[in-house]
């Protein structure tokens, strides 16, 4: 994975988890297209970095068991390409810089 596929993973497994709705391990791991062990090790590298996950047996989910907040800028420059705050990605990348076409289109619509 690249940079910015690690990022995009990240938001996706952060609002899951804000919002409870991960299902089981299984489950996160189909609705991210990675392998169940994957889902583990990175569960694991975040609680590692400080992030209170917790899994909710009843619920078959995985939550915050204590406020979180996330918060990514990519600078170029003085070109702010891209922010990402408690789980919320802001379209505006690549604004102000030369229009090559759909590239960057293609890039925010990663999912």
């Amino acid at each position: 994975m690249n940079l910015f596929s690690d990022l995009f993973l990240l938001q996706r497994i952060d609002h899951l988890v804000r919002t409870r709705a991960t299902g089981t391990p299984q489950r996160l791991a189909e609705r991210l297209q990675i392998s169940e062990r994957h889902v583990f090790r990175l569960i694991s590298d975040l609680r590692e970095q400080g992030f209170p996950i917790a899994y909710d047996k009843q619920a078959e989910s995985y939550y915050y068991s204590e406020p979180v907040k996330i918060e990514f800028s990519i600078l170029v420059g003085n070109e702010n390409l891209m922010n990402i705050r408690g789980g919320e990605k802001k379209r505006d990348i690549f604004y102000g810089l030369p229009n090559h076409g759909s590239q960057g289109a293609d890039f925010c619509d990663a999912s």
